[in-house]
């Protein structure tokens, strides 16, 4: 889908067809270009768009580089967190003169929100360089609010771990059905974690290369700041994403770890039975051999008293084990 769009003192301004080559200032949103959309986009800006692949190099070299007097800037953006299926997608910029072209391949909540704003009077988004930091700053504003949400997250995830361990076989086996749960919960938030992170490091990288570059900006001193704020910003929400992180780790362990106590109840308990049985049993088993000459078959009591010291031999472990607080 290609979008075009006037930049004016109002804001972006889209038109129902495409500019003519010699107009000024103007942005082209390209949302999963076919071949003849990318044509279209090539001819009014002037330089070739990035593909896909290119878009999604790894080396810094191919992902921000001037070529032919136009600036070209690739970045990773994380969508889909609506749908609650997180991914990562490339996001380019290009710009020539006062031209810029973006070519993204999923529709995010981000490219609204800057639509919503960019059409407020005095927005700044009346050349290439605003519309650039307006879409930047959208991005990094809905990054901030998924940290918040993983934050929130984690801390529930915390409260169910922890919270006060109810004893019984019932309880015990709803216990780990909840901690397995929250295994997969875990998961998915430590992925959403290190989405977002290389997210948020790839506009970092992009930024420090727009700081060491003279650009058209649009009030210089102005830009440069944002360019600054957004920095730092950008290396708040890293250094908190890199405390989630270590949160799900620990989150991750102390709930294998509790998994793996509930396991050691259930053979504490079978092993406690067990010894409990194990005198009773032996004496049933002395009593029950099939031998002619046992005197204590003779025995008008000899019933009630194995009976006895069965029960007895059982009552002893019990309450050594008892006093021993092992149950």
């Amino acid at each position: 889908m290609l979008a075009v769009y006037d930049l004016t003192g109002r804001g972006p301004l889209k038109r129902s067809e495409m500019p003519a080559a010699e107009h000024a200032a103007g942005w082209i949103d390209l949302l999963s270009p076919t071949a003849d959309e990318d044509r279209e986009a090539e001819s009014y800006v002037g330089v070739a768009i990035p593909t896909r692949e290119e878009a999604q190099e790894i080396e810094t070299s191919s992902r921000f580089y001037i070529e032919d007097e136009a600036l070209f800037l690739n970045i990773t953006v994380l969508v889909g967190l609506a749908e609650g299926q997180p991914q990562l997608t490339p996001l380019s910029f290009v710009i020539n003169d006062q031209r810029i072209a973006t070519v993204r391949y999923a529709d995010s909540a981000a490219f609204r929100q800057f639509l919503h704003h960019a059409g407020r009077p005095m927005s700044g988004c009346a050349s290439a360089t605003g519309v650039l930091l307006h879409i930047n700053e959208a991005i990094i504003d809905r990054a901030a609010d998924t940290v918040e949400k993983i934050g929130a997250e984690m801390d529930g995830i915390n409260s169910e771990i922890f919270q006060r361990r109810e004893k019984g076989g019932r309880m015990l086996v709803a216990r780990e059905r909840r901690l397995q749960e929250a295994i997969e919960r875990i998961a998915y938030q430590d992925d959403l974690v290190s989405k977002c992170r290389e997210s948020l490091i790839s506009m970092e990288r992009m930024l420090q290369f727009l700081s060491a570059r003279e650009m058209d900006w649009h009030d210089i001193e102005r830009d440069r700041n944002r360019l600054k704020l957004m920095t730092r910003d950008i290396r708040s929400l890293v250094d908190q994403l890199s405390f989630l992180s270590s949160k799900t780790s620990f989150l991750l362990d102390a709930t294998l770890g509790l998994i793996s106590l509930d396991q050691n109840d259930v053979s504490r308990i079978l092993t406690i039975a067990a010894t409990i049985m194990l005198p009773p049993t032996l004496i049933g088993t002395i009593y029950g051999m099939n031998f002619g000459s046992m005197p204590e078959l003779e025995w008008d009591l000899g019933y009630p008293l194995a009976i006895g010291a069965m029960i007895l031999a059982g009552l002893v472990p019990y309450l050594i084990l008892k006093r021993r607080g092992w149950f």
